[in-house]
């Protein structure tokens, strides 16, 4: 990297940093090589004073790590979270989870637009079709919500709290997801009911 191609002190390969080193140039980094790049954990640090602390590859901040900006004050500006390809991606790697379905759910998509406002809604398509007025049981596992609402399309969780863990029971199929970052969620489930076995009430995806 031309930033930091001045000097080398470390483990090499085939003529190439390769391990663990020191480079210096323009700006400076102190950790694990990988063919001539910063590849794995290291701290970098540019000639304005601002450093990072995590996980590289190719060079490039990727993973876990620590961002520190330099101020013009005693207190520096620090950044902890998760990157890829040098662009931030926030406090969590992915920041919500299903952690279990029953068996005639076969997906569940999260999509978050503004951050400002915080609640969820809950809406379930089954067989392709969307369900109007979805009948939809929740038990809350970790997190506050302060009303359900019953929509035309969906049910809304008012207000929530984050992380917020639940499990929403809609007849006999039910989802357990784990939304770990504040804002404003829609998590649309898919059932597919499989001809053949008994027949049951509709249920999330």
């Amino acid at each position: 990297m031309k930033s930091i191609n001045k000097t080398y002190t470390g483990d090499c390969k085939k003529g190439k940093a390769n391990g663990m080193g020191t480079a210096n140039g323009e700006d400076s980094y102190v950790g694990l090589f990988k063919k001539g790049y910063p590849e794995g954990k290291g701290v970098y640090t540019w000639k304005n004073g601002n450093s990072f602390e995590g996980n590289f590859k190719k060079g490039k901040k990727t993973g876990p790590g620590k961002m520190i900006y330099k101020t013009a004050t005693l207190k520096d500006s620090i950044v902890t979270g998760f990157w890829k390809n040098d662009t931030y991606l926030g406090l969590y790697e992915t920041p919500y989870k299903k952690i279990d379905n029953s068996q005639n759910v076969t997906g569940v998509r999260f999509t978050k637009s503004e951050d400002n406002i915080k609640r969820v809604r809950l809406y379930v398509r089954e067989d392709n079709i969307l369900i109007r007025n979805p009948q939809i049981t929740i038990v809350v596992h970790n997190g506050l919500y302060q009303e359900l609402r019953a929509q035309s399309d969906f049910v809304e969780l008012t207000n929530a709290t984050f992380p917020l863990k639940l499990r929403a029971t809609y007849g006999r199929e039910f989802i357990e997801i784990e939304i770990l970052e504040p804002g404003n969620w829609d998590v649309r489930v898919s059932i597919e009911n499989i001809k053949g076995l008994e027949d049951k009430p509709s249920s999330f995806n």
